[in-house]
């Protein structure tokens, strides 16, 4: 059987002279949260490689839009590298926090990562304990606590991270995030964003003001299916989003997004932009 093409996404039409006129267009739409929420909670989960003009075609939004929703909230493991190595910008905030067992650190973490130190001045990391692991109860096996600890210490420090971020063992699903009068924003993936609305109750019912939130783009594998720690751990796809089984290739079939496809010159005169 021939082996199917990988999935290639680009990033070229954010260098366009017009993508930011596009972007502030774009985030000016009334319905654009809610757009961009339906594609993250019920698009992307079963159609993670959908191409802008067949997500236009779907909800009935422009290109440009579309294009825009999507260069926020996936991204393959090329592009992110491509974005870490890039000067920092301003940080929004100054304190924000994340969770998660970092069983090993792959390209799903590091998006969640570069995401949190882009916009926090500090960054607090709720590191699962060994007791919140079992109760969670993971498919795969889960390095103990100290193991992981290291683990993340170490792609912290590869990064230039280490400095900024405060690392704390959780025993709950929560951590400092309900607690922490000081932390501004709350970095979540596209999986895990409605555990940030269930925080934000609990600081409600506590009187602590509401956390932003800050969702990471989710990072796509070759085949375009996403990258995590399951996947990796059944032999499918490496850390950094390389296919490894051939079932994992074979059931991707002969699916191939190719986002530079998209012309960002028309998407922009869709939308009325100079």
């Amino acid at each position: 059987m021939e082996k199917p093409p990988a999935i290639t996404l680009s990033r070229d039409h954010v260098k366009h002279a017009l993508w930011d006129i596009l972007v502030e267009t774009v985030h000016s739409m009334i319905l654009y949260p809610s757009h961009k929420s339906y594609v993250m909670d019920r698009i992307l989960p079963a159609e993670p490689s959908i191409e802008p003009v067949d997500l236009s075609s779907k909800l009935g939004i422009p290109v440009g839009e579309a294009m825009v929703i999507l260069s926020e909230l996936r991204i393959s493991a090329g592009e992110l590298e491509q974005e870490i190595s890039q000067p920092s910008k301003v940080k929004r905030y100054g304190k924000v926090c994340l969770g998660g067992t970092f069983s090993l650190v792959h390209h799903g973490h590091l998006s969640l990562l570069w995401t949190a130190f882009s916009v926090g001045e500090k960054v607090v990391i709720g590191l699962t304990s060994d007791n919140l692991v079992q109760k969670i109860g993971k498919s795969y096996e889960v390095p103990p606590y100290e193991v992981r600890l290291e683990n993340l210490r170490k792609a912290l420090a590869e990064h230039g991270w280490l400095d900024t971020a405060e690392i704390m063992k959780i025993d709950d699903p929560y951590g400092p995030s309900v607690t922490d009068q000081t932390i501004d924003a709350i970095v979540v993936s596209p999986s895990t964003a409605g555990r940030a609305a269930e925080i934000n109750d609990i600081r409600m019912d506590k009187m602590l003001t509401q956390l932003e939130v800050v969702v990471c783009p989710m990072v796509l594998a070759r085949d375009g299916k996403p990258i995590n720690s399951s996947r990796i751990c059944r032999g499918e796809i490496s850390p950094d989003g390389e296919v490894l089984s051939r079932i994992a290739e074979d059931r991707q079939g002969t699916a191939s997004v190719d986002r530079s496809s998209t012309d960002p010159q028309s998407a922009l005169t869709r939308l009325g932009a100079p």
